[in-house]
């Protein structure tokens, strides 16, 4: 689809050529659409779906699929905190090595996902072949993208807490049952009931994985909710960087309401506050950094096309 593009603008017209390149919606999948951008309501209502007038509540399963008798994300963390752990085995992805649990407290048996990588170097070279520099990649992120996402409105972070199991400290975070991989989806060529609704999932998405600088957001770290599409963002050990610029701010086309209201709010105070037992001092600097660059960025957008065309209601 590039290539057509590109060849229409270098051969036919330079003019317009530039001008629907400009357009371009670039969708979950690596799959473009040559569409102009309308207002992110009409796009809505062409999809035949109303906004929700509020956040979703997640309805939290047991290894059966039976929804457990909580209320909120506090009831699920201590459940995490207290329940006895059954057994322990190795899941057959990611490089980490996370292990999945399985809880029992009270007859309620739910499963989890413990993680407890703990890597800080000066110089590493991955197994992609890549050289980092100050490479740190922790389990203890888990929490503070929880609390982060938070902060932002978002509820598509499962819940964590910190925890020690069989000796060994990490992050003990809440399994999401009846789901499947991005991997999946892509591999079976499974489509999305709704695409305007996931489309602006991966949109939500990749303006928080610009904040913490996260750059190992692959397909295997994103799960998707079997009964509602629900995506969730999963597996943040190697975000938090300590870099003062974005991650990659040409993947943010749309912003969510309610998160730029409170990206714009989010200051060092509330930040340190709730971070600190997470994050180094330089780790919150650098998300207050890119705070500052995404407010800049998406104004800019804004300016441009208008807050019609750029912001859109998903929770």
């Amino acid at each position: 689809m590039r290539n057509i593009l590109y060849d229409f603008r270098s051969r036919l017209c330079p003019v317009f050529g530039i001008f629907l390149l400009a357009f371009i919606w670039v969708l979950p999948g690596h799959q473009t659409f040559g569409l102009t951008i309308q207002s992110t309501e009409s796009l809505q209502q062409e999809s035949g779906e109303s906004a929700p007038s509020s956040p979703d509540q997640s309805v939290w399963l047991d290894i059966d699929g039976k929804p457990l008798p909580f209320q909120t994300d506090q009831e699920i963390r201590e459940l995490l905190q207290t329940a006895r752990v059954v057994s322990m085995q190795k899941i057959p992805v990611g490089v980490t090595h996370p292990k999945k649990v399985l809880l029992e407290k009270d007859g309620i048996r739910m499963h989890a996902t413990f993680r407890d990588v703990k890597i800080n170097k000066r110089r590493i070279k991955l197994a992609s072949g890549k050289v980092k520099f100050n490479f740190r990649d922790d389990c203890i992120f888990e929490c503070a993208a929880y609390v982060l996402a938070q902060l932002l409105g978002l509820d598509n972070v499962p819940p964590v807490v910190e925890r020690k199991i069989k000796g060994k400290k990490g992050t003990l975070q809440a399994w999401v049952e009846n789901s499947m991989l991005e991997t999946e989806r892509q591999k079976n060529k499974v489509e999305a009931p709704n695409k305007w609704r996931w489309s602006m999932q991966y949109q939500v998405m990749r303006l928080f994985d610009n904040l913490i600088y996260n750059e190992d957001r692959n397909q295997g770290n994103i799960l998707i909710g079997l009964s509602d599409w629900k995506l969730w963002m999963i597996d943040h050990t190697r975000s938090f960087r300590t870099y003062d610029d974005l991650f990659n701010p040409t993947t943010i086309r749309f912003v969510e309401r309610n998160s730029w209201e409170k990206l714009q709010e989010l200051d060092q105070k509330t930040l340190e506050v709730r971070l600190k037992p997470f994050l180094r001092s330089r780790e919150i600097k650098a998300i207050l950094k890119r705070r500052d660059k995404l407010v800049e960025h998406v104004q800019t957008m804004i300016d441009k096309r208008g807050e019609g065309k750029v912001l859109f209601t998903l929770y």
